[in-house]
């Protein structure tokens, strides 16, 4: 290497989920991505992995089957982080894109809320010894609450899908979904 750190990561997480991802940083000096050659086939795609931290218990967990879903408080906020890594192949590119459903309710009344998330993207590139990184990573701030609704409003609870994509440097490709079951808001 030219001395240089190789970051494949693309952080995109608002101001809280910022300051988070500097103090996990500050914790140990940040190493470099391992890098390979690109083969000229390779029959596997990459591995996938979505990675869960809940910033108020501190607790964290990893999911590797597709589809899983898991319950939300609204009060909580939880890092998602779509973990990408192909040691034959290296990683090409990794998406992360979903939708949110959820309700607003005060005093009987309901408004429901559904758009798409902003896509996140990164595409690693070679070097100029033509070596790629073998790992990759999205990051992605679950947190509701109030967010999105009205004041006086009370979050009524949704549906939060996230997709992540993944193609290795020989056509190999992956897809993975999460879903977050956000739970209404509890009456003050």
């Amino acid at each position: 290497m030219d001395g240089k750190t190789s970051h494949s990561h693309l952080v995109r997480l608002g101001l809280p989920g910022l300051i988070a991802v500097l103090g996990l940083s500050l914790v140990g000096c940040p190493q470099p991505i391992p890098r390979v050659s690109i083969p000229g086939s390779d029959a596997s795609p990459p591995t996938m992995a979505w990675q869960t931290y809940n910033m108020q218990t501190k607790e964290s967990g990893e999911i590797v089957k597709d589809g899983q879903s898991i319950d939300v408080p609204s009060s909580d906020q939880y890092v998602v982080t779509l973990a990408v890594e192909d040691l034959n192949s290296g990683v090409k590119d990794v998406t992360l894109s979903g939708n949110v459903h959820y309700a607003c309710e005060q005093g009987g009344q309901v408004e429901d809320k559904k758009f798409p998330l902003e896509t996140q993207e990164t595409k690693p590139t070679p070097d100029q010894e033509n070596t790629v990184p073998v790992r990759a990573s999205l990051v992605y701030a679950v947190e509701f609450g109030k967010m999105g609704c009205k004041e006086n409003w009370m979050f009524g609870g949704g549906k939060l899908s996230l997709v992540g994509k993944a193609h290795n440097f020989v056509g190999g490709a992956e897809m993975r979904t999460l879903h977050f079951n956000l739970k209404k808001q509890p009456s003050q």
